[in-house]
């Protein structure tokens, strides 16, 4: 796109938005209704889960969420045990003073 074009199209936006009726009215409306075709259709995520619906039996899928749930439950038991053995350095330090320093 050239200069001149640049200036073309801002005068047509210009126009359009004052109020003038331009000849890109019938590209809206193009435009519009092929937004609504496509937003009739189904997403990405919709034709990827039909898709392993039909490949993957019901059992299947029930297993591996139980699997994913049970490595997270396998980490929230490590992160446990890792504040525990925080809290009980914390304790058998806490007979040691403890300065307070205060900065100005």
């Amino acid at each position: 796109m050239n200069e001149s074009e640049g200036a073309r199209g801002s005068r047509r936006s210009m126009a359009a938005s004052a109020g003038v009726p331009d000849a890109g009215g019938d590209r809206l409306a193009e435009l519009e209704t092929r937004l609504a075709r496509l937003e009739g259709e189904p997403g990405l995520r919709e034709r990827g889960r039909k898709m392993m619906d039909r490949v993957i039996p019901p059992e299947a899928s029930r297993h591996f969420r139980n699997a994913g749930r049970e490595q997270l439950l396998g980490i929230r038991s490590i992160v446990d045990f890792w504040i525990r053995r925080i809290d009980d350095a914390e304790t058998r330090a806490g007979g040691a003073a403890r300065e307070t320093i205060e900065v100005e």
